[in-house]
């Protein structure tokens, strides 16, 4: 049977599925991704390597995998793969289609609402026996109805908060490279377009939802948080070098912003202490989750079959729906200037 190898813990419906057609092997470790010499060792000799995004497969990992001819990537763009080195082997790598944008904008709104609310701060304010007042100043959240809602990033994602936001009655402004038709305006709540600078000094709440790309990269930094107003929220559930957090902590502590909602940070995992800067821990107007915005359980299992998928049409023979380099099937090489 073909063998196919796992570095780390799939959804049971696909790992189930897998295990009928190859013989499959699965890291089950807990405490962090695999350590590298251990997937060395693990990839000698399999065929088929299935690959998720807290697991790097590098040039090492490539080459190693002596009798490799497939990569099956649960994730869009498999930035975690070495392509180069799939595509010198004739090695097809694949990923997947974009499952999570709807998850990861419902999402974005929970954090929204969670931050603008305080809902974490609110439960340890009742779990530590605060609670003495009804109707009082004691406990103050910020509604949205009637707010202003800045999106950075009219994408997918960026589209369906704006929806969600539509049904909260709120303004809604929004920053995109090109500048969405009346048509599409009209659809998101007559969202009205405005220069990046504008869009951070009108805002009630700005949400990040744009792509991580060399010219969004340290995007928002000292110059952009400072034009916000001090009752302004802000969101990213993006990627975390779009944000400098340096600039955003103290921003925070110094009370020039209300306060944070962020999914994604400067350094995640595989990296070194992955994580937010230690000191937003100590800040309460900062809500803080570690990047689960597509972390739902039925997201997950459609990204997961989806890979499998792709495992079962090329063992048929077939071409597998999302290749990443085409080149390896002669085609024209692909050229995508999202780097995260």
């Amino acid at each position: 049977m073909v063998k196919i190898f796992i570095p780390q813990e799939i959804s049971q419906t696909a790992y189930e599925k897998l295990k009928t057609i190859g013989d499959v092997t699965m890291y089950t470790g807990t405490d962090g991704p695999m350590p590298h010499d251990e997937i060395l060792k693990a990839v000698k000799d399999k065929d088929i390597l299935y690959a998720l995004g807290e697991v790097e497969f590098d040039r090492e990992v490539i080459m190693e995998a002596k009798p490799l001819k497939l990569v099956s990537a649960m994730h869009m763009k498999a930035t975690f793969v070495d392509k180069k080195a799939c595509s010198e082997r004739k090695v097809p790598l694949c990923g997947i289609p974009n499952f999570v944008s709807k998850t990861t904008a419902e999402f974005t709104f929970a954090l929204l609402m969670a931050t603008a609310w305080r809902l974490p701060e609110a439960h340890e304010y009742l779990r530590n026996n605060k609670w003495t007042q009804n109707q009082s100043t004691s406990f103050l959240g910020s509604r949205l109805y009637g707010k202003t809602i800045g999106i950075v990033g009219m994408g997918a994602v960026g589209s369906g908060v704006a929806k969600r936001a539509v049904a909260c009655d709120m303004n809604i402004i929004y920053h995109k490279r090109n500048r969405l038709s009346p048509a599409e305006e009209y659809t998101f709540g007559n969202a009205e377009y405005r220069a990046l600078e504008d869009l951070f000094m009108e805002s009630d709440i700005v949400v990040l939802c744009t792509s991580l790309t060399n010219d969004t990269k340290g995007l928002v930094g000292e110059e952009l948080l400072s034009l916000m107003k001090p009752t302004s929220i802000l969101i990213n559930t993006s990627r975390g070098p779009i944000l400098d957090e340096e600039a955003l902590e103290n921003a925070l502590r110094e009370k020039k912003i209300l306060g944070a909602g962020l999914d994604v940070y400067e350094v995640e995992v595989p990296e070194e202490n992955p994580g937010p800067r230690p000191g937003l821990f100590n800040l309460e107007n900062v809500v803080m989750t570690p990047h689960i915005g597509s972390a739902a359980r039925e997201t997950r299992d459609e990204m997961a079959m989806r890979a499998v998928h792709n495992i079962e049409r090329f063992l048929d023979g077939k071409r597998p729906f999302d290749v990443l380099n085409p080149e390896v099937y002669g085609e024209a090489a692909s050229n995508d200037e999202v780097i995260g």
